[in-house]
């Protein structure tokens, strides 16, 4: 018997279980996953680590009322006491009646390279090379370098089913690292640092991750300080896709249906520059986001968010679909709640190149972590990856700056769009403008 039919087996019996003792809706998901792990520290392997790991999860509602209870390791006895535990759970909880059910089975899209075979078959011996070639080009590179981070590979599978008929199976790879570089000279240090991830091992460079980060921390080296003033501020692929990420992840339905999000009473309505169309793609073949369904089993759908500024659609799970009334949008998570998928931008008519030299003087962010308050969108982030922009070229990095402002204001003052771009698999990383941001330099 396979893994997979072993898994289907016992998710059968326990949904099954679930089910004699009342549960009015339950789905049951039971999978098994791989890890290796590979940390650097101080340009040198730190530990090395590979398991094997067996779960399943069971999610029950009664009236409405959630029960939710997990196992580790796959025994029958655990599930069925999962089940059950479940079940009284969701007997203790408090009914909603904005709870109209869970997916139904329904057509879905076959989504490619996900899965790949190179990556399964790969040892913590050709994980840790992964390492030590990083480890090499940095000693290379900058032989007084501090070099730390982590390679990191997992494949799993699981299945999924539900007393509303879905029978669904997934397999996923995944091999990720991040380098961070410290580069001394003198009394002065430089920062930086970069990743990279794939599903499949042809989207991954790796091998070579410590160059960029190296690249970086040079070039954060000579920081200096600079004046305070209204400016405009540009932001590369890296600061660009955390605050797109944000502005998208805000459209969460949960968050706008219990008035938690900035987004709240402004669907249809133009909250961004003309330049900004979103589209939420988890449907895109060997994205890192992506998925023939979600978390609960639904279909996942392409959304434009955003269109021309205007924000046009929400992310739904099955509840806040059902509570609505509209479409399940796919983006369910399994242990609760909603996540957007792959974020993919229109891009524009200019290269990044061309953006910064007609910004004249203004900042630019390599990286930047906004955070705004979820609620409000204000927001007040340090600039730790920060250059001065002095005419049209990027002159010198800068240090104890800060910005602030409201994401809503930033997001209606984004002026361009670069045609060029960054690509992680699945998500478009283009280089934006702000024209009128709030910078607080200390000069």
């Amino acid at each position: 018997m396979s893994d997979t039919d072993r898994f289907m087996l016992l998710a059968e019996k326990t949904l099954a279980e679930a089910c004699a003792l009342g549960a009015e809706w339950c789905d049951v998901s039971v999978g098994s996953g791989r890890q290796i792990g590979v940390s650097l520290e101080k340009t040198a392997v730190k530990s090395a680590d590979s398991g094997r790991s067996e779960s399943a999860s069971v999610r029950v509602f009664i009236g409405g009322a959630m029960g939710y209870a997990t196992c580790g390791g796959l025994g029958e006895d655990r599930l069925l006491a999962a089940a059950r535990r479940a079940v009284g759970l969701a007997r203790e909880g408090t009914p909603d009646p904005d709870f109209k059910g869970l997916p139904e089975p329904a057509d879905l899209q076959r989504v490619a390279r996900l899965y790949d075979p190179a990556i399964v078959a790969m040892g913590v011996e050709d994980v840790v090379a992964l390492a030590v070639a990083n480890i090499r080009l940095a000693r290379e590179l900058e032989p007084g370098v501090n070099l730390s981070g982590h390679v990191n590979l997992s494949a799993s599978e699981s299945v999924l089913v539900s007393s509303t008929g879905l029978r669904l199976t997934r397999e996923r790879t995944e091999l990720d690292a991040d380098m961070e570089a410290t580069v001394v000279r003198g009394d002065d240090k430089g920062y930086f640092y970069d990743f990279d991830s794939g599903r499949m091992l042809d989207d991954c460079r790796i091998v070579d991750l410590a160059r960029p980060a190296i690249e970086g921390a040079r070039r954060m080296l000579g920081a200096r300080r600079m004046p305070s003033g209204r400016m405009p501020v540009v932001l590369g692929p890296l600061a660009a896709e955390d605050f797109l990420g944000d502005l998208i992840g805000s459209a969460n339905a949960e968050s706008i249906q219990r008035e938690r999000s900035y987004l709240c009473g402004r669907l249809g309505e133009k909250v961004a520059g003309d330049v900004v169309t979103l589209v939420d793609d988890g449907l895109q073949d060997g994205g890192l986001y992506s998925g023939a369904f979600d978390g609960e089993g639904a279909p996942r759908r392409r959304v434009t968010v955003f269109e021309r500024g205007v924000f046009r659609a929400m992310l739904h799970n099955s509840y806040t679909a059902g509570k609505a009334g509209e479409p399940n949008t796919g983006h369910g998570v399994r242990t609760g709640g909603i996540h957007h998928t792959n974020v993919v931008p229109t891009l524009g008519t200019k290269t990044a190149e061309e953006i910064i030299r007609e910004t004249g003087d203004g900042l630019y962010l390599a990286i930047s972590h906004f955070s705004p308050n979820s609620t409000t969108g204000d927001l007040s982030a340090s600039v730790d990856f920060g250059f001065r922009i002095v005419g049209g070229e990027i002159a010198y990095p800068v240090e104890s700056t800060m910005l602030a402002g409201n994401v809503l204001d930033l997001a209606a003052a984004i002026d361009a769009v670069s045609s060029d771009y960054r690509e992680e698999p699945g998500n478009r990383m283009p280089t934006i403008r702000i024209r009128d941001v709030q910078v607080a330099g200390t000069e």
